[in-house]
């Protein structure tokens, strides 16, 4: 009994993924173009320099993920639909830790040639997206700077 319920897990598991993310579309690539992040609804954006910070981020995890950045036919941008600071409250309680929490949602989307679109991954993030020295470990070597970057990082890998 416990072999089948593995085997039926295993296959609802196996038949689910395509759906879910759309791996392999990275598979031969060895460069990608990171474009400037499109913002759809300025009014959603608290932060002037949001657009800026998510780029930063999606081109440092293309990076780690191992590819090579420049101009390339397959390009990759971040769609931003919100991007707010963590509320009062939240602030005064992490005052001092250098930390700064914020949400952000949106889509990451990579195009190959022609624009067609390859793959489309939606975020839905909530944590630190600017570099914390608290969070770095150096001894491990080259570690993700923000807890955004790692989420990208592993959207990306997805892909592969």
């Amino acid at each position: 009994m416990r072999m089948f319920k593995l085997l039926l897990l295993s296959a609802v598991t196996m038949s689910m993924a395509p759906v879910c993310f759309p791996s392999g579309v990275l598979e031969d690539v060895r460069k990608i173009q990171v474009d400037a992040t499109v913002i759809e609804q300025p009014d959603k954006i608290k932060d002037k320099a949001a657009a800026k910070l998510v780029r930063y981020d999606l081109r440092a995890a293309v990076r780690d993920a191992l590819f090579e950045e420049g101009d390339s036919p397959v390009r990759a941008h971040f769609v931003l639909d919100e991007f707010s600071p963590q509320g009062g409250a939240k602030r005064l309680m992490d005052f001092g830790t250098g930390r700064s929490i914020r949400t952000v949602e949106g889509t990451l989307v990579v195009l190959g040639a022609g624009g067609k679109e390859l793959a489309s991954v939606r975020i839905h993030f909530r944590g630190s997206i600017a570099f914390d020295p608290a969070e770095g470990n150096p001894g491990q070597g080259r570690q993700p700077a923000s807890e955004f970057e790692q989420r990208l990082l592993q959207e990306i890998e997805r892909l592969k």
